[in-house]
């Protein structure tokens, strides 16, 4: 994903249907390397992800006009017709001309693809690398980055040969020009990890080498940050965060790097550092609004619309519509209080942008008030995204990711309700959001990032059913949903992230075969989360979320071990978790959240020895979380009856 799209979300996976196909590989000087220029711009996944975004017929039938080319010049080339040069002029032509009406209607695709097309003309200006890049196109990336990869290192030795006891001018001049090549090489690398046909690992490499030899550039570090993160190398992604604010040119630079430092430190408990960054990224974010036009007259008419809808936010059967439902995943978008805005502006224009990343803000912002046990702010701000959000569908209601954007907030919402066991309004949530990432899972089957969507949200369904007591339904949903991820983090064992998500799943199947009985089953999935995440903590030793979950996954295998009659395993692997779950809420008292954790796994140290101490401890830690105002209401009973075990009398039943 290019730096130029800001915080939007990374390009989609997709097959470079439009590359030349060729039984043989040809040789550097039978290439034409503005054939394969054109190759790879119009057969990116930029490109693809783009039309099928904006789904236009126009679009459609330039694909099959620039299909039925190809399969003319393959013929002609294999028979050595006359027509060639005639042929590849009509291909590069049709091509060109998809991308350039792409690039009208798209002010951000426009950007990407011409950042890109700067980087594989850049690969195909000699006869070789116009080789490498035919390789390229024709699916062959591994061999094609190898190949690269050696002419960069005899362009190094012949630069390093020409400068020998040259200043240190020439020295700097030649590691720039030596980290353009590698920098062309790495984008490449990129975008064949997008195709799931190169590693996380690999790619951080390449850009690591483009840093060391020229680091002030602001896109190498930010390619650098979301590589890192997905690796689960959090501490070189904040320091890349503060590479970026140091490189930054203008305010948006600056907002982007300030949002993925609190991301970072949100993840490693410093949730005061993260308040302060995110606060810094949203006054950027709404001066800039304010300071263009286009964009304050967008924020006008959404400012307008939350008025209008302000005392029907909180009204029962606002938020989602009872009695008999209509197409699933159509009745919010019905919703009439937010229908009567007038058309927003193009696509193409700023204010666009401008509007996404104030609602993505919005929600990160709501996730720290939720993380500090004020569900109400947190919904108030999950509800100020989805006004936006829901406005920008009804503008572009073909774009993909504007659709995809507008379950997030709902997908917060629902965790919110699941959270206080109001199962009714979680599923209708849920089941909206699962409606809009099934249809886009089912429209890019290549996609990794529309599959790990859907394997998320398909264990929230599953928590769902089982909360309401169905267990063979949340089993079916957990299962769908881990399969995914089994599959994806295959594809890309490097990343911590998917290696995260099949432990999470894992658990998940765990706690529905528990809940049937299962303990041989429960245990076995228990124990392959837990391997999970020993192994990323100990690589993120720094990430306090990497340490709870492999608190969690202690107490999952204590409760199995309780139900089989081992009290002293049991316990042993509780004093575990509390001892990581300690440490963690003492490092971000201020967290609602890390305190509940410490209370839970208080009562199950209770449960296993019967010791008064660990009730009067769950007590204090309840008692002042009420005094704060960060009780959550499912926990107030649980006050009365610790208070009644603890003096003698028969608590109330729950």
């Amino acid at each position: 994903m290019s730096w130029h799209q800001g915080l939007a979300g990374p390009v989609a996976v997709a097959v470079a249907c439009f590359a030349p196909v060729a039984a043989l590989a040809q040789s550097p000087a039978a290439v034409n390397a503005r054939v394969e220029i054109s190759a790879a711009v119009a057969g990116s996944s930029a490109t693809l992800e783009v039309i099928e975004r904006q789904a236009n017929a126009l679009d459609r039938a330039r694909q099959v006009e620039i299909a039925a080319l190809q399969a003319q010049l393959t013929e002609a080339e294999a028979t050595g017709a006359a027509e060639i040069a005639r042929l590849q002029a009509e291909l590069i032509a049709a091509r060109e001309a998809l991308v350039t009406d792409l690039a009208s209607r798209d002010r951000v695709y426009a950007e990407v693809i011409a950042a890109f097309r700067a980087e594989v003309t850049d690969v195909a200006s000699t006869p070789e690398g116009a080789a490498a890049l035919a390789q390229f196109n024709r699916g062959e990336e591994v061999e094609a980055l190898d190949v690269l990869d050696r002419l960069n290192a005899a362009e190094d030795q012949a630069s390093r040969l020409a400068i020998e006891g040259a200043t240190r001018a020439l020295q700097l001049q030649a590691d720039q020009a030596a980290a353009a090549r590698r920098r062309s090489t790495a984008t490449l690398a990129l975008e064949a990890r997008n195709r799931s046909r190169l590693s996380t690992d690999a790619v951080i490499a390449r850009f690591e080498e483009v840093t060391q030899l020229d680091p002030g550039e602001y896109g190498d570090w930010y390619q650098l940050f979301q590589l890192y993160r997905a690796g689960g190398r959090n501490a070189d992604a904040l320091a890349a965060s503060q590479r970026m604010e140091a490189l930054a040119s203008d305010d948006r630079q600056r907002m982007i790097a300030q949002t993925f430092a609190a991301d970072i430190l949100i993840s490693q408990g410093d949730r005061d550092g993260a308040m302060v960054r995110y606060q810094r990224s949203l006054d950027i974010a709404e001066r800039l609004s304010a300071e263009d036009p286009a964009s304050a007259e967008l924020a006008s008419r959404l400012g307008g619309a939350l008025e209008f809808a302000a005392p029907r936010l909180t009204a029962p059967g606002f938020l989602y519509r009872r009695g008999p439902q209509p197409t699933r995943g159509t009745q919010i978008i019905e919703r009439p209080a937010l229908t009567q805005l007038p058309s927003l502006p193009n696509r193409a224009d700023a204010s666009w942008s401008r509007a996404r990343e104030l609602s993505v803000l919005l929600i990160r912002l709501g996730d720290l008030r939720l993380s500090q046990g004020d569900a109400n702010g947190a919904i108030a701000n999950y509800r100020r995204a989805e006004v936006i959000r829901r406005n920008l569908v009804q503008a572009d209601p073909d774009s993909s990711d504007l659709r995809r954007d507008l379950a997030i907030p709902f997908i917060k919402i629902g965790d919110v309700y699941l959270s206080r066991a109001e199962f009714g309004a979680a599923s209708e949530a849920f089941e909206f959001s699962l409606a809009i990432f099934e249809r886009l899972a089912e429209a890019d089957p290549l996609s990794a990032d529309r599959a790990r969507d859907l394997s998320g949200l398909l264990l929230k369904v599953g928590d769902v059913s089982l909360g309401e007591g169905d267990p063979n339904g949340a089993l079916e949903q957990y299962r769908r949903g881990l399969d995914i991820a089994e599959r994806l983090s295959a594809a890309d064992p490097s990343s911590a992230d998917l290696a995260r998500d099949v432990s999470v799943a894992s658990n998940k199947v765990g706690d529905a075969l528990l809940s049937q009985g299962d303990t041989e089953g429960a245990l076995q999935r228990y124990r392959r989360g837990f391997e999970i995440n020993e192994r990323l903590s100990s690589a993120n030793p720094a990430s306090a979320d990497r340490a709870r979950d492999l608190g969690v996954s202690q107490i999952k295998i204590g409760d199995v071990l309780v139900s089989q009659g081992d009290r002293d395993g049991a316990m042993a692997r509780y004093q575990a978790a509390l001892q990581i779950l300690e440490r963690l809420s003492a490092a971000d008292p201020a967290s609602a959240d890390r305190a509940r954790d410490v209370f839970l796994v208080c009562l199950k140290l209770s449960e296993v020895n019967g010791e008064r101490r660990w009730l009067e401890r769950a007590l204090t830690i309840l008692r002042d979380l009420e005094a704060r105002g960060a009780l959550a209401p499912s926990d107030r009973p649980a006050v009365a009856r610790l208070e009644a075990v603890l003096a003698g009398a028969t608590p109330a039943p729950d």
